[in-house]
């Protein structure tokens, strides 16, 4: 008269624990490494960075050349010091000293990110100016 015993196993014990320290092994896996996410969450922060400064910088030219077609405002020369007021002006949240705004590139710091934007003047025409390329700027 054997009296019924209730509860696990060693062998499923075991067994379970096993399972757990997979599945353990999968998540960090999957956290760290050159594909993981905490590698894909830091580039796309890099790259959203490095687009809104671009956007930045062209919405600044843009602005600047539609002012001086407009005639809207007196201060609607091209050059690096009208770029930096509108960009100052109208992107509160991009940071940057005034000698880092030039014809040739700007570089600012986009939620504590420093990106560095090149400027090109656009066929013959010096007063033409494009976003030729952004970057994450080397630090």
């Amino acid at each position: 008269m054997y009296k019924e015993q209730k509860g696990i196993t060693l062998v499923a014990l075991v067994i379970t624990i096993i399972v757990l320290l997979i599945l353990a092994g999968v998540t960090i896996a999957a956290l760290s490494g050159p594909n993981g996410i905490l590698t894909n969450s830091t580039k796309a922060k890099q790259d959203t960075a490095v687009a809104e400064a671009r956007e930045a910088v062209t919405m600044a030219i843009n602005t600047i050349v539609t002012n001086k077609y407009a005639n809207a405002t007196e201060d609607n020369t091209l050059n690096a010091t009208t770029l930096a007021n509108v960009i100052r002006d109208n992107y509160p949240d991009i940071e940057f000293d005034d000698g880092d705004v030039t014809a040739t590139q700007a570089i600012l710091t986009v939620s504590g990110i420093e990106v560095k934007v090149t400027i090109a003047s656009s066929g013959d025409n010096a007063n033409v100016w494009k976003v030729t390329d952004a970057a994450v700027n080397a630090q």
